[in-house]
């Protein structure tokens, strides 16, 4: 592997590794967003429904 071939893998990674970090703050909006609309609060109650829509 020569130097470009470093340098753009490098770059891939990073932009692969920032596409992750929000994708996983998306993903935590989301469940927050949902426990809100479930009425759940920092009570660590359990769910009323699975992630299906099923009674828990």
């Amino acid at each position: 592997m020569n130097e470009k071939q470093t340098a753009e893998l490098i770059e891939a990674i990073r932009q692969q590794t920032e596409a992750i970090n929000r994708l996983a703050s998306s993903n935590a909006a989301l469940v927050q967003a949902m426990a809100e609309a479930e009425g759940l609060d920092e009570d660590d109650r359990d769910p009323e429904t699975y992630l299906d829509g099923t009674r828990a």
